[in-house]
């Protein structure tokens, strides 16, 4: 839970930046879908740990 809410805050950051740099709304969404992605707890997610051995 904690990491979906920190990949949904740290997509907005990297949409608002790339809005903010200038960038087309289109790449800024990309960019920010992307995070999620990379971020979303089921797929690894921030801080995840894999299998110890």
């Amino acid at each position: 839970m904690i990491g979906l809410l920190i990949a949904i805050l740290v997509a907005a950051v990297v949409f608002w930046l790339c809005t903010a740099l200038g960038l087309p709304v289109i790449v800024a969404a990309i960019a920010a879908i992307l995070v999620l992605l990379v971020g979303f707890p089921s797929t690894g997610g921030y801080g995840f740990r894999g299998a110890r051995r």
